[in-house]
């Protein structure tokens, strides 16, 4: 007889659940989804479900307030949100907290791609077969971290790069924008986000996002009022090696 598919449920079927949905379903896996506001799932899902139901594997890729407010302790279940403790602090032995390394300035259903994981780190606090064959299927490689490890990074690598976009782009708000060049419409492009969707992240990983920024400040203070040649060097030779990879 042949193997039955493997039946994933989504919640949330934007960007990264839809782009899961879509690798998934050309991997043969049965893919179900809860999203109050999908009413088409197109390629990105086979049947919509109103309630979290028994599957192989529940996926959480909403806002983690959201995220917060479904983890079932009796499901075998992982998430794709910015952060890990919050859920990991509530999260039972059947729950992973994940993050896919991937993503877009799009939004939506509208954007989602079979290919957005292809080569991209998808992060893990644990290990679970299940788990990662579904990151397989996305083309994706795991990376286990701890929670603590992948919060405090990413409020440096992600987050705290959303506050200052976003906080240049408030204050710029009422200037000219003839004065506003290339330099600062590249720093702008994260200003473009919506505040639904970082709302929830910034107030999950405020602690490590502030203490990033203090430092942060000290570092521009520096460049400023003192002798900027050392953090030029340092931020020049970071810029080269990531230009390489």
């Amino acid at each position: 007889m042949p193997t039955a598919a493997r039946r994933a449920l989504i919640a949330g079927l934007g960007l990264i659940g839809g782009s899961i949905g879509i690798a998934l379903r050309r991997r043969g896996w049965r893919v179900l989804y809860l999203d109050p506001h999908v009413d088409d799932p197109r390629d990105a899902a086979d049947e919509r479900v109103y309630e979290l139901v028994d599957v192989d594997l529940t996926i959480l890729a909403t806002p983690v307030d959201v995220a917060l407010r479904l983890i079932a302790a009796d499901r075998r279940t992982t998430s794709t949100c910015s952060v890990m403790q919050p859920l990991r602090a509530i999260g039972g032995e059947r729950f992973i907290a994940g993050h896919p390394l991937a993503g877009s300035e799009q939004r939506g259903l509208d954007a989602a791609r079979a290919d957005l994981f292809a080569g991209k780190r998808w992060f893990l606090d644990r290990e679970d077969p299940l788990v990662l064959q579904a990151i397989a299927d996305c083309d994706a490689i795991p990376e286990l971290v701890t929670a603590e490890e992948h919060d405090r990074v990413m409020a440096l690598t992600s987050h705290l790069p959303q506050v200052l976009s976003t906080a240049l782009g408030a204050l710029l708000a009422d200037e000219d924008p003839r004065f506003v060049g290339t330099g600062a419409k590249t720093f702008l492009r994260l200003a473009g986000s919506e505040a639904s969707v970082w709302a929830p992240v910034l107030a999950a990983n405020r602690g490590n996002i502030r203490a990033h920024f203090e430092r942060f400040v000290e570092i521009a203070r520096a460049v400023i009022e003192d002798d900027p040649e050392a953090a030029f060097g340092r931020a020049q030779q970071l810029w080269k090696e990531l230009s390489a990879e």
